[in-house]
Order: structure tokens, then C-alpha cells, then sequence
């Protein structure tokens, strides 16, 4: 659905519901920029926004299938940018958010998890333009990029849980197979996680040396997606350490399961040396008795 939009008017952030093509005609008419946000678009919002904002109705609909890893793709007056954010259970989920931006408009395509990302953000923007009355479409644009930096920071925390919990119950039992099939799960979830903040940080380097077409990064702009670079930097580097971290715990297994064996080993060769001096003895007995 279109889940409405957001808009200045003299100076004022403004926002509400979207009926049909002629309120977004009515609203580019009067205001500086026009931003639109969906959630699990029907046949006939794409229809509206595809009309209105000149985009194909296939790309709409490309969209609309959850593209969910980073990446940036330019057409004849706008670009698509895809930059999903990281959600950790007791599994890696990623959820898509697709940015079109045009001149002076912009459309957020997601699902239902990123309503509170997308409520942070106007709340933001609601709180800049009272400070500061003028504010840029690539504003919105960068402040996305920064909760999703954001979210990507708690599935790093909650990796990390998992981690330690796992770390406990090796150094408990380290001989446990459940133990090792964890670290495995999580080693591969490690990697797609390391190659998927990696790509994003990509993307918003090349946003911020303003490389990506049909977006305009101001000065403001530019300093959020540098906390944002800044933030995915020290999660590749929690990435690597985890990933260091898993290694380590599979290094205490194999330590475990050594220090196993040598300890059946030293169990067995005590029973052979008593099978042995039990043998002595027995046959100590049996020639007293014959002689």
C-alpha cells in the first residue's frame, strides 16, 4: 500500500494519504519535493506511481519482489538504490528497502519491518526542518542509509550473543557435535553478513564522492553518510573478530576432544598394567600351587 507522503510547503514539513494520481499532482505543484513511501504495493498504486512519476511499471514491479542485497542502478532520469538492513534472531533476515530518487521526488518501497525505521526517519527530518526551514531530498536519503548503519549495529550485538553463548557451552562440553554444527551456522552467516555490510559501504562511499547519478548530496548530507561509513568500518572489523572468535571455539573443540582421547588412552594403559600384574600374580599362585 502507499503508506502516504511527505512534503515542504512554505517552510513547513508536511504529510498525509494518497488517494489517487491527481493528489500527487496537486502536491508536486505547490511543493519544493515530494516523498512517497510504500509498503507492499497492489497492481494499481504501481499503476498510479508509474504514471505519475514516469517509471516503468516493470521496475516498479522488480521492485515490489524484495530485491534484498545493496546495490545501485541507474536509468535515464533516475536511480534505483537498494539497501537492505540486517535483523539477527537465531537467524540472519535481511529486509528490503528500495530508494528511486528524481528530480525532486522520492519513492521508499519496503515491507512491514521497516516502519519503524521509516517513522525514525520523519521524525528526524520533522525536527530538522524546525531548526533549519530548508531541507534537500538527499537529506532523507542520507539519514536512511544511517538507521539502516543503525540496524545493522543491533544484528551485529545480537550475533555477538550468540556467539558468547556458544563460546560458554564449548568450554563446558566441548565435545558436544551441536556445539560445532553452531559455529558452522553461524561462520556462514558471518561471511554473508561481512560481504553484505562490505557492499554497502561501497554504495554509500560512492553516494558521498557523489558518483551515483541523479542524486545530489549536500554538505549535510555527506556528514551522516560519513557516520554511516564510519559505523559499517567498525562492524567489518566486529565481522572479522567474530569470525576469528568462531575459529576459536572450533580450536577448543579439537583441544577437548585430544585432551579425550589422551585420557581414555592413559584409562586403557592403566587396565593393561593392572590386566598385567594381575596375570604376574595369577601365575605367581598357580606355580606355588603346583610345586
Amino acid at each position: 500500500m502507499i503508506r502516504g507522503y511527505y512534503t515542504v510547503a512554505g517552510k513547513k514539513l508536511q504529510s498525509g494519504d494518497i488517494a489517487s494520481s491527481k493528489t500527487l499532482h496537486d502536491l508536486i505543484s505547490e511543493a519544493d519535493w515530494l516523498w512517497v513511501d510504500c509498503a507492499n504495493l497492489d497492481n494499481k498504486e504501481t499503476a498510479i506511481l508509474s504514471e505519475f512519476f514516469g517509471i516503468e511499471a516493470k521496475i516498479l514491479n522488480n521492485v515490489k519482489k524484495e530485491k534484498i542485497h545493496p546495490s545501485c542502478e541507474r536509468y535515464r532520469d533516475y536511480a534505483l538504490i537498494s539497501i537492505p538492513f540486517v535483523e539477527f534472531g537465531n537467524a540472519l533476515q535481511l529486509h528490503p528497502i528500495s530508494v528511486i530518487v528524481k528530480e525532486k521526488m522520492l519513492i521508499t518501497s519496503r515491507d512491514e519491518h521497516s516502519t519503524k525505521l521509516i517513522g525514525n526517519v520523519v521524525e528526524t527530518l520533522g525536527g530538522y526542518m524546525i531548526e533549519n526551514g530548508v531541507v534537500e531530498l538527499s537529506f532523507i536519503v542520507g539519514r536512511l542509509l544511517r538507521e539502516v548503519a543503525d540496524e545493522n549495529s543491533k544484528a551485529m550485538m545480537s550475533l555477538k550473543e550468540q556467539i558468547d553463548k556458544i563460546e560458554e557451552k564449548a568450554l563446558e562440553k566441548p565435545w558436544y557435535k551441536s556445539v560445532t554444527h553452531s559455529v558452522f551456522r553461524l561462520k556462514r552467516e558471518v561471511f554473508a553478513l561481512h560481504r553484505l555490510l562490505w557492499v554497502e559501504r561501497e554504495l554509500m562511499s560512492d553516494l558521498r564522492e557523489r558518483v551515483v547519478p541523479h542524486i545530489k548530496i549536500d554538505e549535510e548530507a555527506e556528514l551522516i553518510i560519513h557516520d554511516a561509513i564510519d559505523d559499517l568500518d567498525r562492524e567489518l572489523e566486529f565481522a572479522d573478530s567474530y569470525s576469528r572468535s568462531l575459529d576459536s571455539i572450533l580450536t577448543l573443540q579439537d583441544l577437548g576432544s585430544i585432551h579425550r582421547v589422551e585420557r581414555t588412552l592413559i584409562f586403557i594403559t592403566i587396565m593393561i598394567l593392572l590386566l598385567d600384574v594381575f596375570l604376574i600374580i595369577g601365575e605367581y599362585i598357580l606355580s606355588t600351587l603346583v610345586g
